[in-house]
């Protein structure tokens, strides 16, 4: 079953068009992630999903309705980029808060079990939290009307690593129970461990509706990093590129390692000194998004 349908969207914004000619759906269930680049439209793209911006032309549809329709509120949750906690309540009142909006609300013992926090911790004011904690407990208040579609932007931002593995734990649980789930990310291995599939954008255009193991299966690169001395040796070489020197080492790529390994013997870069990764196209993106961000 369709859930989330998208046909043909365009989004111009002060005459500058910032989504071109996307078309997806997404299934009941599937949890997909959107990467790319800062810029991209990745947000803009969430943002006409939830209705926030309307389409400049196509047209988006979420369990069959318009997504301005008011009844998908009971049905979506939606975690934005920043924190909305209001910091002046303690832990415990923003719950029981949420609580009372919802008719079918989270029990306090499924709240505990998700949010892992102590009494004290929730007797504290939101403010106290350190970030992590503030974003964990934006992710549970979202799941308190028991959504069976999420919206996650850069879910795990200001996370430290225990926490962010917490918040994945959820996200599998979730999954597990049908949730449907879409979620831009800046980290490579919540895209390659949790998603089903991805969305790649890039200035707007839809490059790739694709899979984490396809991604990983398709043509590899190989990254050389070797000492800096032998810069004016390989500079004249044809068959490498994306050259970067640091303070005294020098990396670039190559689709043919086997004869890029042969020279640098032949050069006598010394074997102890020379190493090789593998790069991929979900690699290469997510670099990207880094050095952008």
């Amino acid at each position: 079953m369709s859930m989330i349908e998208v046909k043909n969207i365009s989004k111009t914004i002060k005459e500058k068009q910032v989504l071109r000619d996307i078309s997806f759906e997404i299934g009941e269930g599937e949890c997909v992630a959107l990467i790319g680049p800062n810029g991209a439209g990745k947000t803009t793209l969430l943002s006409c999903l939830l209705g926030d911006w309307f389409v400049t032309s196509g047209s988006i549809h979420i369990q069959g309705r318009q997504v301005a329709d008011p009844a998908l509120k009971k049905v979506v949750g939606i975690l934005p980029q920043e924190n909305a906690v209001p910091t002046d309540l303690r832990v415990s009142e923003l719950i029981a808060f949420f609580q009372e909006i919802y008719p079918n609300s989270l029990s306090n013992q499924e709240i505990d079990a998700l949010l892992r926090f102590s009494p004290e911790q929730k007797q504290q004011l939101a403010a106290k939290l350190s970030g992590g904690q503030k974003r964990l407990l934006s992710f549970v208040l979202t799941l308190i009307g028991r959504p069976s579609i999420l919206f996650l932007d850069e879910p795990t931002t200001a996370m430290d690593t225990s926490t962010r593995q917490r918040f994945w734990e959820i996200v599998h649980d979730l999954k597990e129970k049908g949730v449907t789930i879409v979620y831009s990310s800046h980290y490579i291995e919540e895209v390659e461990h949790t998603a089903d599939r991805i969305l790649v954008l890039h200035q707007g255009q839809l490059l790739r509706d694709t899979t984490p193991f396809k991604m990983r299966s398709e043509e590899r690169e190989k990254q050389f990093t070797i000492p800096k001395e032998y810069r004016a040796v390989v500079e004249s070489w044809e068959n490498i590129y994306g050259m970067e020197a640091s303070h005294d080492r020098l990396r670039f790529m190559t689709k043919e390692a086997d004869v890029v390994w042969q020279a640098l013997q032949e050069v006598n870069c010394p074997i102890m000194e020379i190493e090789m990764t593998n790069k991929t196209l979900l690699n290469t993106l997510f670099d990207t998004t880094k050095e952008e961000a």
